[in-house]
């Protein structure tokens, strides 16, 4: 039998605590279509705010925005940018449109373009439209943590049967808790992705560089110098 790799044992254990944590909001979450899709309407400030992260940052975030990064440079800076500002008609737009939901029982956005317009035909555009942008957005998700776990395992798991025990998992939960179940799991995904973040984003320059500002004073005197933006 094949040794476990020491990298793969944090994953595992990532993805049951996921499991966990997304299988716990099913044991009260009302059965029925709000409580399923909507969380019983009942999602906070903070729970949204995690759930809307983990959305935009995922596969991308650690995998693709680092490898962009590196390869072109400065040119990185446009993540940033969308990543502030992305997400500014949310702010404005989104608690209209919870609150239109809520009064109407609305759950999809195509029911409110729908009624707003008083087109049938445009809400079914609209949801046909929302399921086709989601398909290459649930591919790449696939697909990245599939990679992740061959990478972690030393090949021992391919990435199909990677990819397979990771949604497998995440299909569990979500059949079982709804939105509510993406809700918690969301927290926990943000959690560790800053967490893991800031602890690498400062520990790796220091470790290999002596601190931040010799790690970028290494890579303005190397190749890689286009990684930073040239002075004006």
């Amino acid at each position: 039998m094949a040794r476990v790799p020491i990298e793969l044992i944090p994953c595992l254990v990532y993805l049951g605590i996921a499991l966990l944590l997304g299988m716990l909001p099913g044991l009260f979450v009302t059965r029925s279509v709000s409580g399923y899709v909507a969380g019983d309407r009942t999602l906070s400030t903070l729970l949204l705010y995690f759930v809307l992260g983990a959305a935009v940052f995922s596969s991308f975030a650690f995998l693709g925005g680092p490898g962009w990064a590196y390869s072109r440079g400065a040119a990185a800076f446009y993540i940033l940018v969308y990543g502030m500002f992305g997400m500014i008609p949310f702010y404005f737009m989104g608690p209209r449109a919870r609150r239109i939901g809520s009064r109407l029982g609305f759950y999809t956005q195509a029911e409110i373009v729908g009624h707003r317009f008083d087109s049938r035909l445009l809400q079914v555009t609209v949801a046909l439209l929302s399921l086709v942008a989601m398909v290459p957005y649930l591919a790449l998700q696939i697909k990245g943590v599939g990679y992740i776990l061959n990478v972690a395992s030393h090949g021992l798991l391919p990435e199909w049967e990677g990819a397979l025990l990771a949604y497998g998992i995440v299909t569990i939960y979500v059949l079982y808790s709804g939105m509510l179940g993406v809700g918690w799991t969301s927290v926990f995904m943000g959690v560790a992705m800053m967490t893991i973040g800031w602890l690498f984003g400062l520990y790796l320059p220091w470790k290999f560089f002596g601190g931040v500002e010799a790690m970028f004073r290494a890579i303005a005197g190397s190749p890689h110098a286009a990684m930073l933006v040239p002075p004006s």
